[in-house]
């Protein structure tokens, strides 16, 4: 399951999740599932030469240029929606401060009037932060998800042209040697690949 991003309340250490929902630790069946289709691969080849590769997709995601411009992007949006949100906050103070400094002159039917003004502010505040997070998190996914889709055919291709049987993603292997990491050159060739194409005579 699980991938990794950003929120609010996670400003400076966003938490993506590049799989659409929150990373946690693999269930024992998927375990199973997972080693049983290795097996399998294996066994599929026999004496052939079995190539197996990993990569840290998060690592890709959160460190290629790619994901640097989606974290920013998303920095921006979330800045905005604060700042609204931020004045929203500070009009319902403004009028805390009223119905505590005027309680003693005003009359009933104004206090009344007033606390009903707060309420319909307070219910709007919050619909805010809900719209807010439902949007960030729409955002969210909407930029990480073309990302991961690019890396896993920049994989494919890569797997397909050296042929490896399989690449893995970090988060649910429990051991490979490091020789068959691939997320440097991975990330590498994936940045290279998002350059422009530098224009000849």
């Amino acid at each position: 399951c699980g991938c990794f991003f950003f929120s609010s309340r996670r400003r400076h250490t966003r938490y993506i999740s590049v799989t659409g929902v929150q990373t946690c630790a693999l269930p024992i069946l998927k375990k199973i599932i997972f080693f049983i289709i290795i097996s399998l691969l294996a066994c599929s080849v026999q004496a052939a030469e079995v190539k197996i590769g990993y990569v840290d997709l998060r690592k890709i995601v959160m460190e290629s240029d790619q994901g640097k411009e989606a974290i920013k992007t998303l920095d921006s949006i979330e800045k905005a929606k604060n700042a609204i949100i931020r004045e929203k906050i500070r009009e319902i103070k403004k009028l805390e401060e009223e119905l505590t400094k005027q309680a003693a002159i005003l009359t009933p039917e104004t206090i009344e009037k007033k606390k009903a003004e707060h309420e319909n502010l307070m219910e709007e505040y919050q619909k805010m932060r809900r719209d807010s997070e439902k949007d960030l998190q729409k955002n969210e996914a909407e930029l990480i998800q073309k990302i991961v889709l690019d890396v896993k055919k920049l994989l494919a291709g890569l797997a397909q042209k050296e042929g490896y049987i399989a690449v893995l993603d970090k988060a649910g292997v429990i051991y490979m040697p490091d020789e068959s990491d691939l997320t440097e050159r991975v990330l590498k060739m994936f940045n290279e690949a998002g350059k422009p194409a530098e224009k000849t005579d």
